[in-house]
């Protein structure tokens, strides 16, 4: 292809990624009911003030700052608190981080794989779009009004400034590096892992370069002043440390981790294909190893050791975190680095020479993918909390409504009138007499003996709805 060619299907790429993502993510927003996770959300950013907003976060979402639930404040007051509405915001940050995620995997190809020719880093970065635009995990994240798509288009923002800080002597890149950090560590800890697999390629590409490994790309980066700018992003969140440190901490005590399992060994691999999709999975897992093996036989090794270090970093800290402190072996922790798969994915299909085949085997991921969504789609799976709360509101008339598992009891007060959403209480480890209906799910979450006791108090179902009942006594 000629550059021009070349720049002009790259574009064409991501325009159609963009277009396809954008559908995908607004598409019936406000179809399932609000979960409990994302009232906690709502709980804390509809506060009438700025200061309450950051105390009912510190309570709601322990070890966090306020960042996201501030952007939702300020939303809400914008476009109101419907379900449609709050989601909305996530929606249009999940289409922001395909456009980020192609800014970023073009930075490192570019900087970091040899200058190869703009038209084959800008088809890789848009193969990562696209990839990015139809997967089920990313587009289920962008329509939840929860902080995972704020956290990742931060963290696509950064790695774009981070990588081309390295080649660059400009100052933008460098506060964008130190900003982003900020930012994205501030809105959920776990960005921190991202941090810490950056810091890890430092290490590696200092030390390659040291011994006289990497080749021209890694003796022209500059290493200092990126590591410098890390180090200001991660200081400008140290007044906040102690306190948010204490709490997270406060929080892992009583049981906020309570509901996380540990995994096997093969968990990195079973989240890699959980997160892609079983049927997706098949061809990016080869067209992943195809990639690697092209980057690392060219010159491009630089590229994907950063890509290495992005993909494995975050998920090998999970584990040592889970095996030493609690269990965290999370997909929705590591998703970042499902992205660094798909970039080395979109690598093996962009340098399959036949362009027929490259077409082919692109249109066929992107087909598994949107039938993967398809079948979420049309197969509902959230808990009927709109249905389960007016019938515990007529049912109990004034008196009080319990809600269990008591992180649930703000979204029955979402869907109670706003005079009447004081009458939702969480329910207690026993009976007690003063509620007159009780909203129950957590099944598989809560411990069977608790939702054994809760049964006995409440013996009598008014309602079985998906995923929760209404008894009373």
């Amino acid at each position: 292809m000629s550059s021009r060619a070349g720049r002009i299907a790259a574009m064409t790429l991501l325009a159609v990624a963009l277009a396809l993502g954008a559908g995908l993510r607004f598409y019936r927003l406000g179809a399932a009911d609000l979960s409990a996770d994302e009232a906690a959300a709502w709980a804390g950013a509809s506060a009438p003030s700025i200061k309450q907003v950051v105390a009912r976060a510190t309570m709601l979402d322990p070890g966090k700052l306020a960042i996201f639930d501030l952007a939702l404040h300020g939303w809400i007051a914008l476009f109101g608190d419907s379900v449609s509405a709050m989601r909305a915001m996530s929606a249009v940050l999940g289409t922001l981080a395909i456009a980020l995620l192609f800014a970023a995997a073009r930075a490192v190809i570019l900087v970091l794989g040899g200058r190869a020719g703009v038209e084959r880093a800008e088809l890789y970065a848009a193969v990562s779009a696209l990839l990015l635009a139809v997967n089920l995990t990313f587009v289920t994240q962008a329509r939840t009004a929860r902080m995972y798509p704020l956290v990742l288009a931060f963290e696509f923002a950064q790695v774009a400034c981070f990588v081309r800080a390295q080649a660059s002597d400009g100052i933008v890149d460098l506060v964008g590096v130190a900003i982003f950090t900020t930012l994205a560590v501030a809105a959920n800890f776990t960005a921190g892992l991202l941090i810490a697999a950056e810091t890890m390629w430092l290490a590696y590409a200092g030390i390659c370069r040291r011994v006289g490994l990497g080749g021209d790309v890694l003796c022209r980066l500059n290493l200092l002043r990126p590591a410098i700018a890390l180090f200001a992003g991660i200081a400008m969140l140290a007044p906040s440390a102690p306190a948010s440190g204490r709490t997270a901490i406060d929080a892992l005590h009583a049981g906020a981790l309570g509901w996380a399992k540990m995994r096997g060994v093969w968990w990195p691999l079973v989240m890699l294909r959980s997160a892609s999709g079983k049927a997706p999975f098949l061809v990016l897992a080869p067209m992943a190893l195809y990639g690697a093996w092209r980057m690392g036989r060219g010159c491009a090794a630089g590229a994907l050791g950063f890509l290495r270090c992005w993909l494995l970093g975050p998920i090998a800290l999970l584990m040592i975190v889970s095996h030493a402190i609690s269990p965290l072996e999370e997909t929705r922790y590591a998703i970042s680095s499902v992205a660094a798969f798909f970039i080395i994915a979109a690598v093996g299909l962009g340098a399959v020479e036949n362009s027929k085949l490259r077409v082919a085997l692109i249109a066929l991921v992107v087909a598994l993918s949107l039938d993967h969504l398809r079948r979420d789609f049309i197969k509902p799976r959230y808990v009927e909390w709109r249905e389960a709360s007016v019938l515990a509101l007529r049912t109990a008339g004034p008196g009080e409504i319990a809600v269990s598992p008591a992180y649930a009891v703000n979204v029955v007060r979402y869907y109670l009138p706003t005079a009447l959403r004081s009458s939702a209480k969480p329910a207690g480890e026993r009976c007690d007499p003063a509620h007159r209906v009780l909203v129950l799910t957590g099944r598989g979450v809560v411990a069977p003996a608790q939702i054994t006791r809760l049964e006995k108090c409440d013996p009598i179902i008014v309602g079985r709805l998906r995923l929760v009942e209404v008894r009373t006594r």
